[in-house]
């Protein structure tokens, strides 16, 4: 019975690794995936307030340095408070348009294409690690924003002649941790088939060593398999909390960020929901066959 519980409790823990192995083999490493998440990502109105404050807080950096620079301030302190109260509102106005999420779409296609290179070890790495172009959507911002009037203002044909090229790039991974989540990604790559490989072994190993009592046996396989689906899902929920924390600067972003981090492991949630069903209707058949099996009992016993 103890050999039994033993197989079980690893094959909980291997079930969840399995679960986290899907994960990152099918979403966050595979570059088809990741451009439907890019999708989701700006259907969630936390995330998308974000992207704009950030098009927003960027395009009025660039724009103000180039003023300064070319000695224009006092045209930047006449301009520049109408751009600061309208980046948001008007950014986000853009992000709602057909041709920004395309530009978003290739965007995030590229930099995930890039990074799988390098984590994959296909392309060489730079000193500035990895990173996502969101310059043209930034221009695309700019040249609403100048419609409204600024540009002409300005003396330019558009706003967006004013960002300069890579003025929106979102660094994704660093130089110097690029080497790790090499590491990392090489060890992915091949585990989801040994994580279930492991859990299946395990599974048959519990009913072999409980096959005197059956029943029971699988009885314990379901309960097992609620426990895999429970705990990746609370997994995922503390992961997401340490991630969000690693990165934030501050607290402003939080709600964006959780959000983004369920979009981006929701397969994990699929999985592991699908994992807690199975138990569920492997306990519910067992339960029933009980059942049956008690009245059949009583029923001979009556006659």
């Amino acid at each position: 019975m103890g050999r039994s519980i033993a197989a079980l409790v690893l094959a909980v823990l291997a079930g969840v690794l399995a679960i986290f192995a899907i994960w990152a083999n099918q979403q966050l490493l595979d570059s088809g995936s990741w451009g439907s998440v890019s999708g989701e990502l700006l259907k969630s109105e936390r995330v998308r307030h974000r992207v704009a404050a950030f098009l927003g807080e960027t395009l009025v950096e660039e724009t103000e340095s180039q003023l300064l620079a070319a000695g224009e301030a006092q045209t930047a302190a006449r301009v520049m408070p109408r751009l600061r109260r309208n980046d948001v509102r008007l950014a986000e106005r853009v992000m709602a348009t057909p041709r920004f999420r395309a530009i978003w779409a290739a965007a995030n296609r590229s930099g995930h294409a890039a990074l799988l290179r390098v984590l994959d070890e296909e392309a060489s790495r730079d000193e500035g690690g990895v990173a996502v172009d969101l310059t043209p959507a930034l221009r695309r911002v700019a040249d609403l924003l100048g419609r409204e009037g600024p540009a002409e203002e300005l003396g330019v044909g558009s706003l967006g002649d004013l960002v300069e090229p890579g003025a929106a790039r979102i660094e994704v991974l660093e130089a110097q941790e690029l080497e790790v989540a090499q590491d990392v990604v090489r060890v992915v790559r091949h585990l989801t088939l040994l994580a279930l490989l492991a859990t299946l072994a395990l599974y048959a190993l519990a009913l072999l060593l409980g096959r005197r009592r059956l029943p029971r046996a699988f009885l314990g396989v379901g309960i097992a398999l609620l426990a895999t689906g429970a705990l990746a899902l609370f997994a995922r929920a503390v992961a997401g909390h340490a991630v969000v924390d690693a990165l934030l600067a501050h607290d402003a972003d939080r709600e964006a960020a959780d959000a983004a981090w369920r979009i981006a492991t929701s397969t994990i949630a699929d999985v592991s929901i699908g994992v807690i069903i199975a138990g569920a209707l492997l306990i519910a058949a067992v339960a029933t066959r009980s059942l049956f099996s008690r009245e059949r009992y009583q029923g001979s016993e009556a006659g």
